[in-house]
């Protein structure tokens, strides 16, 4: 059973495009998909044997099928994060394309926090250094004391996740307040020190949801 196939090829085509790449027709994309039982990861990439800088007229669209264990190697119920001062995205650039140059522009701040004992970096905004926006590879969700959850914005700097539309629209279907806002470093730590903050979790096609073990603290920011 596939979740959500035609969301994910709507993303693939807006990510496509945001690359000045070709669009692929949705029912192909999830007729390669259909009967899958591994993790799939469908991509695309140029093939034209050219060399400049401009889109390419050549390409192929492929589906990696591959067997997956646990997206958190350490096999902790809850994960801790690592906040350092790099950016993943900037306003304006790819940051809401499902690209692999985002995630080698997070290679090195990942190890970092692996490094440091952790299992995912958090990457605030590029201008002020201080709101939250995604982990390397997943979107947060903040639980609060009156019901409500918080999440960051979209905007070109966050990756549209299929996870996180799905867990919006399901929470708001039971009546809960979903606000799509911008929510800082600061602010988190004081409202998990206070209590206004009950929980605060992860989301993604591989990771699921899946809770963070606490709020990053002073000794692991920077």
């Amino acid at each position: 059973m596939l979740f959500r196939p035609q969301a994910y090829a709507a993303r693939f085509n807006a990510s496509a495009r945001r690359l000045a790449m070709p669009e692929l027709p949705e029912d192909l994309f999830v007729a390669a998909v259909e009967g899958g039982s591994l993790y799939l990861r469908p991509s695309m990439f140029a093939t034209e044997a050219v060399l400049g800088v401009r889109p390419a007229r050549a390409y192929k669209f492929l589906v990696i099928a591959s067997p997956a264990g646990n997206y958190f190697k350490s096999g902790a119920p809850a994960v801790s994060i690592w906040v350092n001062d790099y950016t993943r995205a900037a306003p304006g650039g790819t940051g809401a394309a499902k690209c692999g140059g985002n995630y080698a522009g997070s290679l090195v701040q990942t190890a970092q926090a692996f490094a440091q004992g952790h299992d995912q970096v958090l990457f605030l905004d590029v201008a002020e250094h201080r709101w939250v926006e995604e982990l390397g590879g997943m979107n947060l969700f903040f639980v609060h004391a009156d019901g409500s959850l918080v999440t960051p914005p979209l905007g070109g700097t966050i990756l549209p996740g299929i996870t996180r539309d799905s867990l919006i629209t399901l929470a708001r279907d039971k009546g809960l307040t979903v606000r799509e806002e911008r929510y800082s470093l600061n602010q988190w730590r004081s409202d998990a020190a206070s209590g206004a903050l009950l929980e605060t979790f992860a989301c993604g096609t591989a990771a699921v949801v899946t809770p963070l073990a606490k709020s990053p603290t002073p000794q692991a920011n920077f």
